[in-house]
């Protein structure tokens, strides 16, 4: 995500189905997706003029169905400024939001948790690490750091150029991570190994660079990646990257894939595009057959 981007707000959320994607618009600079159980839950930066850094009051959290059927614009009770990543722990929504990370009831979007990082200036993604723990980005410092939700301590993970996208395998103990490089040039995929207490992230082999932002585990030996390829360019991709054999496939996507959610059970991929304000929803299936 572009710290910058300004991007017209829409007014009405409609449905649209096409050769088996979902796009449902009238969002507001939609930033983050993630799917909790039957329903999804979607950052928007908001305002006429997003900016992704201004402390200005106007972001939501909307709340849809998994299908698409948007359930409640404006999801949360509390104010947000300009929300981003996303992550579900025991029945709470949290949400990255400029400089502090918010927690609302996933039922009632009652504010419960709140942690400030009065440091930040763009946190970015999250991700649930356990029941006690997330992860989170901060794009301008490309801090990496550890949340821990009983206490609010925050462990310093490390840093890399760009930080956006975080993902965590409980499988493997393995904490991965992309970048949008130095001024947004190019950034990898790294991995550190969150037993160790270093602050070291390495460099996957033959990692693809590129303008990443969301990050997921794929299957249990693949990740995937959004790419916004460059700022103007009039396409994206999606990234598949295979953590044994260290190849990567590419799948092209429209432009300004923001931070993706993938369903596996499904195969479903759920995809913000911030700079048309809309939400594409399709089979990874349909699109690897393009």
């Amino acid at each position: 995500m572009k710290p910058g981007l300004f991007i017209s707000a829409a007014s009405l959320f409609l449905s649209t189905l096409c050769y088996s994607q979902k796009t449902i618009s009238g969002f507001e600079a939609p930033e983050s997706v993630i799917k909790s159980g039957d329903r999804l839950f979607v950052s928007n930066i908001g305002g006429a003029r997003p900016d992704p850094m201004a402390l200005d009051s106007n972001g939501f959290i909307s709340e849809l169905s998994a299908d698409g059927r948007v359930i409640h614009h404006k999801f949360q009770k509390g104010l947000l400024n300009a929300p981003k990543g996303l992550a579900v722990v025991k029945d709470v929504v949290y949400v990255a939001d400029v400089n502090r990370v918010v927690g609302f009831n996933a039922h009632s979007g009652e504010q419960v948790f709140e942690v400030g990082i009065p440091s930040a200036k763009m946190l970015n993604d999250l991700c649930k690490v356990d029941n006690k723990h997330i992860c989170v980005s901060e794009t301008v410092s490309g801090q990496v750091l550890l949340i821990d939700l009983t206490d609010k301590s925050i462990r310093f993970l490390g840093t890399i150029e760009g930080a956006n996208g975080v993902t965590y395998d409980e499988k493997t103990g393995k904490l991965y991570a992309v970048g949008m490089g130095p001024n947004m040039t190019g950034g990898k995929i790294f991995v550190k190994d969150l037993k160790n207490t270093d602050t070291v992230f390495t460099v996957l082999e033959n990692s693809p660079t590129g303008i990443f932002d969301g990050l997921e585990m794929f299957d249990k030996t693949h990740l995937i990646a959004s790419d916004w390829i460059s700022f103007t360019s009039p396409k994206g991709r999606l990234i598949i990257y295979d953590l044994d054999n260290h190849t990567t496939k590419t799948i092209e996507v429209d432009a300004g894939p923001a931070d993706i959610t993938y369903d596996p059970s499904s195969h479903t991929i759920f995809i913000p595009r911030m700079m048309v304000n809309s939400l594409v929803i399709e089979d990874i299936r349909t699109l690897q057959s393009k």
